[in-house]
């Protein structure tokens, strides 16, 4: 029997994960995310939502991160009906992290209806509440890893070890005759093949993330990350200033935590503050204890360095000190109090700015790393004298060859290979490179919006195209960021010039261009 499988997010770009199987007569959604980057996508998040949830019979979740969860509550707030089926330790991790997601929304929409620049405007609301949280929570079902299981009659469901974070999943999907995998995010662990759980071949249908699709990375130990990050602590620190490191709660923070603390007490590292400016890596990180490896001796996250600022006070303490380490989410600066320690911190030329993890297109992280002088935040023009750094060895997502590995060990594919969750660069080279796999076929590349009809043993065949603005959605460019980088570029150029009559043809020069705007 056929089923249309429907790219509803992360097609062409890296957030708003959620894909659709429409089958006869069951609907199973594979992930619901927030949309995250620059204010076009992110407005993605505030469109109807392309199907009822009222339909869904079943939905099913990689892992936990927000760009695979985030609009869940939503789901809740318009009707979903149907069980939430994860891995056991998403039920300890979704609580908070979408609690946390509601509170900011709610915090935004308020700081954004606040500002001068928005006074007559339609005013923003946030998505969902707390309520919609909670009802959201009650109707998730946990499954065992590695075992098949029937949710709802008719749907069989297996979930595998992704390797990519805490309760991480690829998901196997068995409808209608034929056999579907859903490679969630995959981490390094999952492409070595040494792994006897891992998800067999011989599917009809493989969905493959692609978001280091176009880059081999060179994977450290714990122990050459460690080194590289104690050279870059200590030059940050030398340099008299705070070290910034947006990180999201969930496994990075813990990570980077354990790291500092492993540094501090071999010596490698003299012992500094360490700030934790987000309750929601506290509450993380109780999850992270019960469901992660047992630990020998006493915990990293008690440090007596290491200090989990818990209340609006607390974080707010930080804005008057320096040579510190301070942890804020969110990883890519998309929201939550790592704008506030930017707000406060990009501006000091002795700060520093350190990035662990991949910046989305568009993304104040991604404007950053790009060498902007200027960026705006939170209505702000913020000069950016900070020094800005990266460090690629906390990365979760497995490399171009890591990808290729886990591709050839799927094979043989009857059907298609179907490549999301990457920007084009990397969804383009990932297409060629698969292409050269035996067993795999010709890769395809979804837009936003696009579907396709899936037959058991067959290549795929298009039926709904893509949205008609989908290329520009996914471009994730800034525009605000970008004006902000001209003012500072024309105040520059300005200010460079010899004379006042310098000033004044160039100034002429820029009102005639104004003027031409628009008509």
């Amino acid at each position: 029997m056929s089923l249309e499988l429907i790219f509803h997010g992360a097609a062409g770009t890296v957030t708003g994960s959620c894909m659709e199987l429409r089958g006869s007569p069951h609907h199973v959604l594979i992930d619901c995310g927030l949309f995250q980057g620059s204010r076009s996508p992110e407005a993605l998040n505030f469109e109807a939502l392309p199907f009822d949830p009222r339909d869904l019979d079943l939905v099913v979740l990689t892992h936990a991160h927000l760009d695979h969860t985030g609009r869940l509550p939503l789901l809740a707030r318009e009707g979903l009906r149907a069980p939430v089926i994860c891995l056991p330790p998403n039920r300890q991790l979704l609580g908070p992290l979408l609690t946390d997601a509601a509170k900011i929304q709610a915090a935004d929409a308020d700081r954004r209806n606040e500002r001068p620049d928005r006074v007559g405007t339609t005013p923003f609301d946030p998505l969902y509440d707390l309520k919609d949280v909670e009802n959201l929570i009650a109707q998730l079902k946990t499954v065992r890893e590695g075992k098949l299981s029937e949710p709802v009659p008719g749907i069989g469901v297996r979930l595998w070890d992704a390797h990519h974070i805490l309760g991480a999943a690829s998901v196997e999907i068995q409808l209608d005759g034929q056999k579907l995998l859903f490679s969630g995010d995959i981490g390094d662990g999952a492409t070595h093949g040494s792994d006897p759980a891992a998800p067999p071949g011989g599917c009809d249908h493989v969905i493959c993330e692609s978001t280091y699709g176009d880059r081999d990375r060179v994977i450290p130990s714990a122990e050459e990350r460690r080194a590289m990050l104690a050279k870059l602590v200590q030059a940050a620190l030398e340099r008299g200033g705070n070290l910034v490191i947006p990180a999201f709660a969930l496994e990075r923070t813990q990570l980077l935590i354990e790291d500092l603390v492993a540094l501090f007490d071999s010596g490698a590292l003299k012992p500094v503050p360490v700030f934790v400016d987000a309750p929601l890596a506290d509450k993380i990180t109780r999850a992270y204890r019960r469901f992660d490896i047992p630990r020998h001796g006493p915990s990293p996250f008690d440090h007596p360095k290491v200090h989990f600022a818990r209340s609006v006070d607390e974080s707010r303490m930080l804005n008057h000190i320096s040579g510190a380490v301070i942890l804020a989410g969110s990883g890519m600066c998309t929201g939550g109090r790592i704008r506030y320690h930017l707000l406060r911190n990009l501006p000091r030329g002795d700060s520093t700015v350190l990035f662990v993890g991949y910046q989305a297109r568009g993304t104040l992280g991604a404007v950053l790393e790009d060498g902007a002088q200027q960026v705006r935040l939170s209505g702000h023009d913020v000069p950016a004298r900070a020094r800005i750094e990266k460090l690629e060895g906390y990365s979760g997502h497995a490399d171009r060859a890591g990808l290729l590995r886990w591709i050839a060990a799927r094979g043989p594919i009857a059907g298609n290979l179907f490549l999301d969750h990457g920007e084009p660069p990397a969804l383009a080279q990932l297409a060629r490179d698969s292409a050269l796999l035996t067993g795999i076929g010709q890769p395809v590349v979804p837009a936003l919006g696009q579907s396709y009809i899936l037959e058991p043993q067959a290549v795929a065949k298009p039926a709904q195209p893509a949205r008609t603005d989908a290329e520009k959605l996914v471009e994730g460019k800034d525009w605000h960021s970008r004006h902000a980088a001209l003012r500072a570029m024309l105040e520059a150029r300005l200010a460079a010039l010899p004379s006042d009559q310098a000033h004044d043809a160039a100034l002429a020069t820029l009102e005639r261009a104004v003027e031409t705007l628009g008509g």
